[in-house]
């Protein structure tokens, strides 16, 4: 939730820039219109459905020549009490655990899972995950700790290295679909060969015209930053500054 004041300060930004050049208060109902429109399913949902429309999810059943999974951490709280420890996963890293789970009952791969902390004193993302899977009944010998990435870029970064040194030619890519084509794209320029498997989707497969497509909701908001963010995060990385 983090990123939605972004969306206040473009707002803030057009209104200063707006307001230098004239001496009416028309500049007004643009910022109100824009927060609006930012506000409502209408605008969020084909925004954010353009990134999840990179990447279908395949079927096990094709899924073939693959030697481990991959699973990116998406955040986690820090020292509250969870079912048999403390720490707990964040909302969208716990759809991700929930569908690595489901593979690997189906495929019996290796998992990684990719994950930092952000301060020395927090649990890492990787170690809450693990917990997690060994209480869902996951073997000790399928979980593999990638504990020291701070973002994506160090996720494929260090992901790699555990890559090389377990000989994977290929790895299923587990991530929240907004998230697949940036995360994808970083894996594959360290040359890491994934086959994507997108969950965590923010919208329905159809979308839908209705009243609830114009009733402004934070929610909005937040799927909007969380593709501004993603938007921004390809352009980066196309640039090579990412």
């Amino acid at each position: 939730m983090a990123a939605v004041p972004d969306i206040f300060l473009l707002a803030l930004l057009i209104a200063y820039c707006f307001g230098r050049k004239t001496k009416n208060e028309h500049w007004l109902v643009l910022i109100f219109a824009l927060i609006y429109l930012f506000s409502i399913r209408l605008v969020s949902d084909r925004l954010i459905k353009s990134l999840e429309d990179w990447y279908d999810q395949p079927a096990v059943s094709v899924i073939k020549d693959v030697q481990g999974m991959v699973i990116l951490g998406s955040g986690s709280y820090d020292g509250v009490p969870d079912f048999d420890g403390v720490g707990q996963n964040s909302e969208s890293a716990t759809v991700r655990l929930g569908t690595a789970l489901r593979l690997h009952r189906a495929l019996h791969l290796p998992m990684v899972l990719s994950g930092g902390h952000l301060f020395d004193d927090m649990d890492t993302e990787a170690d809450i995950e693990y917990r997690f899977l060994r209480a869902c009944g996951v073997e000790d010998q399928y979980l593999i700790k990638e504990d020291r990435s701070r973002n994506t870029a160090e996720n494929a970064k260090y992901v790699k290295q555990i890559y090389q040194q377990h000989q994977f030619k290929k790895v299923i890519l587990v991530t929240s679909v907004f998230h697949m084509p940036r995360a994808v794209a970083l894996f594959q320029r360290e040359g890491t060969n994934v086959i994507p498997y997108p969950t965590d989707y923010k919208t329905d497969k159809k979308l839908r015209l209705n009243a609830f497509a114009f009733t402004p909701s934070s929610d909005c908001l937040y799927h909007n930053s969380l593709a501004m963010k993603e938007y921004l995060g390809l352009l980066a990385v196309k640039m090579g500054r990412q």
